[in-house]
């Protein structure tokens, strides 16, 4: 998620890295920035790794209208990049209030990397 472009069309083929959240229920999901909801290919043996805060690469093997279906193609990872991306997806909702702490902690981990280095 994020990685494409808002406007960007979605086809067959394409690769991106997306963030993993919680769907309904026990259910794992993404989400493109238009709101359509990314689902994931249960029969990949990638698919049982899969965590709400992770991100995964992935490829589109189908696209409809309101929703798209990933294939992962890496294993899933967690850690600081999975944060940011998080982050970032915040930064962009429509609570503002959200933005402003989402965007303090972007701020506050590029200190911290600017610190190790």
């Amino acid at each position: 998620m994020y990685e494409k472009a808002e406007s960007e069309e979605v086809s067959l083929g394409d690769e991106f890295t997306v963030l993993v959240i919680r769907g309904k229920g026990d259910s794992i999901i993404s989400r493109m920035k238009d709101g359509r909801v990314i689902l994931f290919n249960r029969e990949s043996p990638i698919f049982e790794d899969l965590r709400p805060g992770m991100i995964v690469h992935g490829r589109v093997i189908f696209v409809a209208q309101n929703y798209i279906i990933m294939d992962p193609v890496s294993p899933p990872e967690s850690g600081v990049e999975a944060i940011r991306m998080g982050l970032r997806m915040v930064t962009e909702s429509e609570s503002w209030e959200m933005g402003i702490i989402a965007n303090a902690l972007l701020y506050m981990l590029d200190l911290l990397e600017e610190g190790e280095a």
